[in-house]
């Protein structure tokens, strides 16, 4: 039987190639016509237990068709973003690509019709009939689909060292909740008495400072303010009087740069990414790190030698309940110069099925899409995880903000903003003015209002 290889060496030079040649100059190939049969079909995935996890399907896909060998091509969180849009779409792409949306990656595949057609994929596993509404609206662009979701991640959590906790004399958040923003605040002073760290954040990830804010916005603003939020960027929607410079979004910036200035983030959160800050965590060294179901089969993996518990992040609105952040949009793709198309869909399919969402996606630490499956017999779920897929039912989930809109004001335009307010070289005042700017932009149709 062929093995299944690693590529992320090679992976390395391929993308430091492509990014050179640029978009324009790279996408001029033709499509693959590779047989669907045997051959060599290149598979991205994400980094970590998910890597891990996809050699299950790598080697069942291979024993299920003789002749063909499956190469896993493991992308970490900064390739898979700009130097990833330019292999996906370059004439050494892979024949199954994997994105994040809301990264920029698939509106920049998509604008420039860099993706193959999944219609025939979405037909045999009838896709439209196991997602969510919600889903299916997300991925059909024109009435086609370019993509594949293949799970859900719950943002917000806050993973604390339980052992740290009682050494610290804080007691554990009830209900899976920290109270109040003093109740964080106080455990994260305690903590440094005993000498820990306290909030682990990625400050210098792309993603780890948007990912504070998704917890917070949702209750630094009226519940029906975040969701016009989530739709009055595009040109002639209503709800352009729902601003970014409201004084709850100003006092949420506020108490970011705040958590900077009283120390409650660990030392040097700017300068680390969120694999550091994770490190650090399960390291002993913090007591406290941000993080969500995608963040657990990594936090378990390291074998921490104390037990760990979960909170949700502090509503900013008294009486009210933080709810969950669900991000859709782990996607797989076929690039229009994929080698082996057919066999790439062939793949998908293979993958897409009740088997593995049951089983190898809670076992990466996500959550499964399929609105059929039955969640109290997932297997391989950690109990954190589980817990929370349980507690959202009852907190309630909203869609994530930086995920939600286009990329000129999410995710990739706001982290930067937020690092200069947490840095002090902007005030709270100036990052709310620069987030309503992009809003404007967007809604007078100078900046593109096309989600991502």
């Amino acid at each position: 039987m062929p093995t299944i290889r690693y590529r992320r060496a090679a992976l390395v030079g391929a993308l430091a190639v492509t990014v050179a040649c640029g978009l324009a100059a790279c996408g001029t190939g033709t499509q693959g016509t590779g047989s669907a049969t045997e051959g060599t079909v290149r598979v991205q995935t994400a980094t970590g237990p998910t890597a891990d996890a996809m050699k299950r399907v790598a080697d069942d896909f291979e024993k299920a068709n003789p002749g063909v060998t499956v190469e896993l091509e493991s992308l970490d969180a900064n390739a898979s973003r700009s130097p990833n849009a330019a292999l996906l779409s370059s004439s050494t792409a892979p024949d199954v690509g994997y994105l994040q949306r809301s990264t920029g990656v698939w509106s920049t595949l998509i604008k420039n019709h860099e993706l193959l057609s999944l219609d025939d994929v979405w037909k045999a596993s009838k896709l439209a009939d196991k997602y969510a509404q919600s889903q299916v609206d997300y991925y059909t662009t024109d009435g086609h689909h370019y993509g594949v979701l293949y799970d859900e991640l719950l943002i917000n959590p806050v993973y604390y060292n339980v052992d740290a906790f009682t050494k610290a004399g804080i007691a554990r958040p009830k209900d899976h909740r920290f109270a109040s923003v003093a109740e964080l605040e106080e455990a994260a002073a305690k903590l440094k008495s005993i000498g820990m760290g306290g909030l682990g954040v990625g400050g210098s990830s792309p993603f780890g400072l948007g990912h504070t804010l998704d917890a917070l916005l949702p209750t630094a603003v009226s519940a029906d303010d975040y969701a016009t939020m989530l739709t009055n960027f595009r040109p002639g929607a209503p709800g352009g009087d729902v601003t970014y410079t409201q004084p709850g979004v100003v006092k949420m910036l506020q108490l970011m740069r705040d958590w900077e200035t009283k120390g409650l983030y660990q030392d040097g959160m700017l300068g680390m990414d969120d694999s550091k800050a994770a490190a650090l965590f399960t390291g002993g060294s913090i007591g406290m790190v941000q993080g969500g179901t995608y963040s657990w089969a990594n936090i378990s993996a390291a074998k921490p030698s104390f037990a760990i518990d979960w909170a949700l992040m502090p509503s900013l609105t008294p009486g009210r309940t933080t709810p969950f952040d669900a991000f859709n949009g782990d996607t797989l793709v076929v690039p229009k110069h994929a080698t082996h198309p057919e066999l790439a869909k062939k793949f998908i399919e293979f993958f897409m099925t009740d088997k593995y969402q049951s089983t190898v996606i809670p076992e990466s630490g996500s959550l499964p899409v399929f609105q059929n499956l039955d969640a109290s017999k997932l297997t391989g779920l950690g109990k954190p995880v589980r817990q929370m897929l349980e507690a959202s039912a009852r907190d309630g989930v909203v869609n994530i903000w930086d995920s939600t809109v286009p990329t000129s004001l999410g995710q990739a335009f706001s982290v930067p903003v937020l690092q200069q307010v947490v840095a002090g070289t902007i005030t709270p005042e100036q990052g709310a003015q620069k987030f309503q700017d992009a809003l404007e932009a967007l809604r007078s149709g100078k900046a593109p209002s096309d989600t991502d």
